[in-house]
């Protein structure tokens, strides 16, 4: 429930930036769009390996699309580092599976694992620093930012 609740902020805050402000690139506009129904296909599907490669797809293409635009690109970076992240977050998801079993015995017998959690908080963590820097340096605005976090927060059951 929490995790579900938590990733509709993360909708929410994908499409955050869009609300009320018209001086939006169409660029940037579909990357934001992308964003949001991303989030909102991880609240109605959950963790499916099909609609996360669709989605990483998805989210790559945006970002290729959203930094071409040379005469905005200051304006499109903190866009290009929201749907990098996702995309490395979601790569990094273990899709569901029945054979959890088999996995875990598998470890046992081939040594010790890294735990692909720590992988997700530390890009959580640097996901956030960079939107920090990004804050600082070169202001987005409070929407783009505020729709960040949001999106941060709503990755972040990934990482647990």
């Amino acid at each position: 429930m929490v995790m579900t609740v938590l990733m509709a902020l993360g909708a929410v805050g994908a499409v955050l930036p869009l609300i009320g402000r018209r001086n939006h690139t169409g660029r940037a506009r579909w990357a934001h769009l992308c964003m949001g129904t991303v989030m909102a296909a991880m609240v109605a599907f959950g963790n499916d390996p099909s609609v996360a490669l669709v989605s990483i797809l998805a989210l790559v293409a945006a970002a290729v699309h959203v930094t071409a635009d040379r005469p905005n690109r200051t304006r499109s970076i903190p866009c290009a580092v929201d749907l990098t992240c996702m995309a490395v977050l979601l790569m990094m998801l273990p899709p569901t599976q029945a054979h959890a079993e088999p996995q875990s015995s598998m470890r046992q017998q081939h040594g010790v694992e890294a735990d692909p959690r720590i992988f997700a908080a530390l890009l959580l963590a640097g996901w956030l620093a960079v939107t920090i820097h990004l804050l600082r340096t070169n202001p987005p605005g409070r929407r783009v930012t505020a729709g960040s976090a949001l999106m941060i927060l709503g990755m972040a059951p990934m990482a647990f």
